[in-house]
């Protein structure tokens, strides 16, 4: 059985071998790309070792291998694996890394958004206030396509201003919006103190970690049906969330495996042993993404019936991350971008980025640096700024706790 052959009700079962079918096509093509081949054939891995029963040899990739790659052949790391002239959109993250994709790639993953926002609740008809961000990065014009795709209107709100948001979510008679979790909690706090009703009836959330009483304290308190769901940049919607509320549905067109942090071998999940989120893209033609590592953790898997006739498995909620990047507002925190900007300046110094969450549910980024401020803070620190793209506090302390880690998370994770 192909992956044409199955949809959302058909056996999990064949859905697998129909994905493990398929990772092992996407692996060949893979392998004839220059930095797939380097990187394999020094592991010694070609195309035509690749089959379902040797697939576990097949190596990780990492967001800090993307990056590493990006340096050493800029702009594309040598995974381009299309002529030039087909890549219809190129994206621009920190690193700096460029992601490719051609116009089939960008409609399959703009698809499986569709999906997902399908199965949170929003359709046709529905006016959406679509909060996630326009430059250079993916979301936006991704999630703008896959509203399109369900028959939504859309109110291209992208993000911050907070103020301008309630006012266009009150004038247009906004039902629906896509949010990160804290800016939707903020967004509707905000609207209440000042004495306004909003007309938000529905909302897609994804992107961070949250405490798991958001949601409901979120309709609780305001009326809104929230639903969620999990992807990234690389490979489009992973999971998400039915009207059922209990947990996020695997995507059945991606191959998705579960490794313990730092290991290497695949496992089935079991609640209180959290695993990283391993995802192989079937299709993804510009850059293929083969057994990426995308160092968000679960916590269990659900395998039982759901009443919405979706045989996937899903799992809750992200529970925290591994290794030492992490999401703030969306983008990712690399402590090895701090590195480069005080390698450039001449001020290399031990530091540390600790990420919080504020009372009123606000993530807030601050970066500590031993020892004395330095000459110009306030130009470091937009350097800093500028290569995370990302707002934070700066400051500098004697010292810092000894073995300390470059990357402290300190919201909710329980």
């Amino acid at each position: 059985m192909s992956l044409d052959d199955i949809n959302e009700q058909s056996p999990w079962e064949q859905s697998r071998s129909a994905q493990m079918a398929a990772a092992v096509d996407a692996a060949r093509r893979a392998a004839t790309i220059p930095r797939y081949q380097k990187d394999w054939s020094a592991q010694g891995i070609s195309s035509r070792d690749v089959n379902p029963g040797t697939w576990d040899a097949v190596p990780f990739l990492t967001k800090d291998k993307l990056l590493e790659a990006a340096r050493e052949s800029p702009p594309y790391g040598d995974r381009l694996g299309v002529p030039r002239d087909q890549v219809a959109h190129a994206f621009a993250a920190p690193g700096p890394l460029y992601m490719p994709f051609t116009k089939h790639d960008m409609d399959r993953i703009a698809g499986s958004f569709a999906k997902a926002l399908a199965s949170c609740g929003l359709s046709r008809g529905d006016l959406v206030d679509q909060t996630t961000m326009y430059n250079w990065v993916i979301a936006a014009t991704v999630l703008d396509r896959a509203l399109e795709k369900i028959g939504c209107g859309i109110v291209p709100g992208g993000v911050g201003q907070s103020d301008r948001h309630i006012e266009v979510i009150e004038h247009l008679g906004v039902n629906g919006i896509v949010a990160f979790p804290t800016f939707l909690e903020h967004l509707l706090a905000q609207a209440a103190t000042e004495g306004r009703r909003l007309p938000l009836r529905k909302a897609a959330v994804m992107g961070e970690l949250h405490d798991p009483r958001t949601k409901s304290r979120i309709h609780a308190a305001h009326g809104v049906a929230v639903r969620e769901f999990y992807g990234t940049a690389d490979v489009g919607a992973v999971a998400w969330e039915c009207a059922a509320g209990n947990g996020m549905h695997l995507r059945d067109d991606l191959l998705v495996e579960f490794v313990p942090p730092g290991q290497s071998g695949a496992v089935q999940p079991e609640t209180g042993t959290p695993v990283e989120l391993v995802v192989t893209d079937l299709h993804r033609q510009a850059m293929p993404i083969i057994r990426l590592r995308t160092g968000d953790l679960i916590d269990g898997l659900s395998n039982g019936p759901c009443s919405c006739g979706r045989t996937a498995p899903r799992f809750r909620r992200i529970v925290g991350r591994a290794g030492e990047i992490t999401k703030v507002k969306g983008m990712f925190v690399v402590p090895r971008l701090v590195v480069d900007v005080m390698q450039k300046e001449n001020l290399e110094r031990p530091f540390r980025l600790i990420v919080e969450r504020s009372d009123g549910g606000i993530d807030n980024l601050t970066l500590e640096v031993a020892g004395a401020p330095y000459p110009d803070p306030v130009d470091f620190q937009a350097k800093v700024e500028a290569a995370l793209r990302i707002r934070l506090a700066l400051k500098f302390t004697p010292e810092l706790p000894e073995g300390t880690a470059r990357l402290v998370d300190r919201r909710f994770q329980a």
